[in-house]
């Protein structure tokens, strides 16, 4: 079994495909099982059939019906698949340094006792570390052991490199600063400004660790849409992780970028310090944000950054401020629209109540006038008796006088009415409410504040058509 999957994994390697691709561990374990001894016997095992007998078939027989020597080629990726697995972090001085186009070699030494490793590094991996190696310099190199098969020779393969050392890092660091300043990287003038309303936020932090749920816990409820991308954050290492980070939301639809971690050492914020990543951010499309905490000296990202925080809970403190000025400036308008609801309604009470006062004193003017003329009737009735002759003439005169006077003050009052009429219609509640307003009261009180009802009393709300039975949920 384990000759099997030595073999799959140099097929494997070879093809550039997952092992499970070349056969899984199930036919594996039925090849070991049941040991084909020809080409028939191979294919009743189930997950093999002709196209991959054609292929694989003649290297499985020859591994389990027989024990041939192994090629020079093939011990060597044996031997470098399993030396892959031991990748540890060295430390040393650089000597015999030689950089080339595509790569470099150089040797590291230890200071103690002058042991030496052959150490080889692709030119890629070295400009993103972000270190100018120089002969006598102390670093520590990240990889893993590989023999190079046309000499046999055996080399460390070195995927990340950083400084030893505070004063190193810091000299480093100065030196950076300084480069990146002349440039004008760090310049307010090309700083971004966040949209009010951010929305659409890119997110780039590890997913473990405190960090990410302080941030999200103080993001607070605004409808953000957060696009999440799991990166780690520690020393030199997590440089490749931040930059793949960055590149993965420049096509992205985005308001903001917030790149966040918590406080450390200069040497655990090394990767915010290196030169790529830097110059990334200062270009990036859209505004950036870094909440990154630090002892002493800013990281160089949080300097080329947009927006500059101190830790990843002000960065959601920032991302806040705009919606909650916009929440506390809603509050206002419903407070001064109320008020001038009120004001406007307070004012035509009591115009309506001016308007019912006159109504009543020209009604009472009417009813004194009939009564004059009533007493002036009865007058001229009691007269009739002392002259028979003069009766109808005057009695025709003082009714048509008297129909005259009332239908002058039954006009008049009309008059009067229909004026009043007018007025309290224009001042009727219920033309307001058609316009579309309505009037809320809680145990027959107006409301004027959301203080008057509490969660569960009764609410009735009049509209234009009539009036609504609701309750109150929540108040806000």
């Amino acid at each position: 079994m384990q000759k099997l999957k030595g073999w799959r994994e140099v097929a494997a390697r070879n093809e550039g495909v997952p092992l499970f691709r070349v056969f899984p561990n199930s036919v594996l374990e039925e090849i070991a099982e049941t040991l084909p001894k020809n080409k028939e016997e191979l294919l009743a095992i189930k997950g093999i059939k002709e196209r991959k007998f054609e292929k694989y078939g003649e290297d499985i027989l020859v591994i389990v019906n027989e024990n041939p020597p192994l090629t020079v080629s093939g011990y060597l990726d044996l031997l470098n698949l399993n030396l892959q697995k031991q990748g540890a972090r060295v430390k040393g001085e650089i000597s015999s340094l030689d950089i080339r186009g595509g790569y470099l070699f150089f040797t590291l030494k230890d200071k103690n006792d002058g042991s030496a490793l052959s150490c080889f590094m692709w030119a890629s991996d070295y400009q993103m570390c972000g270190i100018a190696f120089e002969e006598g310099m102390e670093i520590i190199v990240e990889g893993y052991p590989k023999v190079y098969k046309p000499r046999g020779s055996l080399s460390f393969q070195v995927l990340s490199a950083e400084l030893v050392g505070e004063g190193a890092l810091k000299k480093a660091y100065e030196e950076l600063k300084k480069k990146l300043e002349g440039e004008g990287l760090f310049a307010p003038e090309r700083k971004k400004p966040i949209s009010e309303f951010p929305q659409r936020i890119g997110l780039i932090t590890s997913k473990t660790g405190a960090v990410i749920h302080d941030f999200l816990n103080n993001l607070g409820r605004r409808g953000y849409k957060i696009s999440f991308f799991n990166s780690t954050v520690e020393g030199q290492a997590a440089v490749r992780d931040l930059i793949s980070a960055v590149d993965y939301f420049k096509d992205k639809k985005l308001d903001v970028l917030v790149i966040i971690r918590g406080g450390g050492s200069l040497e655990s914020l090394q990767a915010f310090n290196n030169e790529n990543l830097v110059r990334k951010i200062a270009d990036f499309g859209v505004p950036v944000i870094c909440g990154i905490g630090h002892d002493k000296d800013v990281p160089l990202a949080s300097l080329a950054a947009d927006l500059m925080t101190s830790t990843p809970t002000a960065v959601a403190v920032a991302l806040n401020k705009s919606w909650e000025n916009a929440l506390a400036n809603v509050k206002i308008f419903e407070r001064d629209l109320i008020y001038k609801y009120q004001e406007v309604f307070n004012q035509e009470q009591r115009l309506l109540e001016n308007l019912i006062r006159r109504l009543k004193q020209h009604s009472e003017f009417v009813f004194k006038r009939f009564e004059t003329v009533k007493n002036k009737l009865k007058d001229k009735l009691s007269e009739m008796g002392y002259s028979l002759k003069n009766i109808r003439g005057k009695f025709i005169y003082y009714l048509n006088q008297f129909l005259v006077d009332f239908q002058g003050g039954l006009d008049y009052l009309n008059n009067h009415l229909n004026n009043a009429k007018k007025q309290l219609e224009s001042a009727d509640p219920k033309r307001q409410l058609k316009l579309g307003y309505s009037i809320a009261s809680a145990s027959g009180k107006i409301l004027r504040s959301v203080r008057q009802v509490e969660p569960g009393q009764g609410v009735d709300i009049r509209v234009a058509d009539g009036k609504i039975k609701t309750r109150v949920e929540s108040v806000d």
